[in-house]
C-alpha cells in the first residue's frame, strides 16, 4: 500500500523509520551546496575569475551546471531512490533532448550581427532627405543621354 509524505513519522532528529531516504539535515547538506555552487556560477562574472579565458569559463560555468542539474534531478526529484529503469527513462530523454538542441543549434544559419541595421549595408551613404533615390538619377542619366 502506498503511503503519503504527511503520513510518514519522522523521528525528532529528521530521520524516518524504514524508508530509506535520507534525512532533512541531508537535504540541508544539498541545499547549502546547491547554493555555493550557484555563487561560483556567478563569480565567474567577477573578479579574479572574470579575467580567465572565455572558453575556460564558458566550460566551468557548463561544468556547474550539468552537476547541479544532477543533484537537484537525483535527489529532489528521488530519481536516486527509484527503480534504475525510471532513471533510465529519464536520461534517454534528456540525451534525445540535448541532442537535437545541439543539432539545430549546428544546422541553423549564424544569424547577422546584432548591431547591424536591416535595410541599406553599412558601407552604402545614406542620400540626404527628400532626394531621389540613386537608381533614379541613373535612368534621368541614360534618357538624357539618348
Amino acid at each position: 500500500m502506498s503511503q503519503h509524505a504527511s503520513d510518514l513519522d519522522f523521528e525528532h532528529d529528521g530521520h524516518h523509520q524504514g524508508d530509506g531516504h535520507p534525512s532533512v539535515l541531508f537535504y540541508n547538506i544539498i541545499a547549502i551546496s546547491l547554493f555555493v555552487v550557484t555563487a561560483l556560477e556567478v563569480g565567474v562574472l567577477y573578479p579574479p575569475l572574470n579575467e580567465f579565458s572565455l572558453y575556460f569559463k564558458v566550460l566551468l560555468l557548463i561544468v556547474l551546471s550539468v552537476g547541479k542539474f544532477a543533484i537537484v534531478v537525483a535527489f529532489f526529484m528521488h530519481l536516486f531512490f527509484d527503480a534504475p529503469l525510471l532513471t533510465f527513462l529519464f536520461a534517454i530523454g534528456m540525451v534525445i533532448g540535448t541532442g537535437t538542441v545541439a543539432i539545430l543549434i549546428n544546422v541553423m544559419p549564424a544569424p547577422e550581427h546584432p548591431l547591424q541595421p536591416r535595410g541599406k549595408p553599412a558601407h552604402v551613404e545614406a542620400e540626404p532627405p527628400g532626394a531621389p533615390p540613386a537608381e533614379h538619377s541613373l535612368l534621368l542619366e541614360r534618357w538624357r543621354v539618348s
